[in-house]
């Protein structure tokens, strides 16, 4: 459960979101979308401020990423990136997912409320929630995915089984 409480956003809107970032970029198409590639130079076309960091294991021992919106940072630790990079599905989603906050979870953009009372947050209002779904719909969004098996997916958009599974059951 999330400490935190986001503004409400349906699957339908971050499958929209995902859509349209996909399509300014010119990869409505593209089965295996440039997940690394576009944290290095995509963000910093929606953000000039955008900036992002790849740290030590040392550094980060407990993080596999790590945003800071306030900042205009996503810090990615090194073992991660090195992964992503060689194309390993959770690591490529690991990336898509902190792209996701920075998107999302921006102060400017949405409002984040601590979960004082540590109630159950419904998935659409949890921040982590939202970030693993757009992680999931701009690496394997259904226009790619329909008609393809969960083993296609994960090698044809470079995720993994669990990401191809949980997309296949969103269609």
């Amino acid at each position: 459960m999330s400490s935190f409480i986001a503004e409400p956003i349906s699957r339908k809107k971050i499958r929209a979101m995902t859509s349209l970032i996909r399509k300014e970029f010119g990869l409505s198409d593209e089965k295996c979308f440039p997940v690394v590639h576009f944290f290095e130079f995509g963000l910093s076309q929606f953000d000039v401020d955008y900036n992002y960091e790849i740290a030590s294991i040392s550094e980060m021992p407990n993080d596999y990423g790590l945003t800071f919106p306030d900042e205009n940072r996503i810090k990615i630790r090194e073992d991660v990136y090195d992964r992503a990079i060689a194309g390993i599905g959770r690591d490529r989603f690991t990336i898509a997912h902190e792209i996701g906050h920075y998107i999302m979870h921006r102060p400017n953009l949405i409002a984040l409320a601590r979960n004082r009372k540590a109630e159950k947050v419904p998935a659409y209002k949890d921040p982590e929630w939202q970030a693993n779904t757009f992680a999931g719909e701009l690496l394997a969004p259904p226009n790619i995915i329909r008609g393809l098996t969960e083993s296609e997916i994960s090698s044809q958009c470079g995720v993994s089984f669990q990401c191809a599974s949980i997309q296949l059951k969103s269609l």
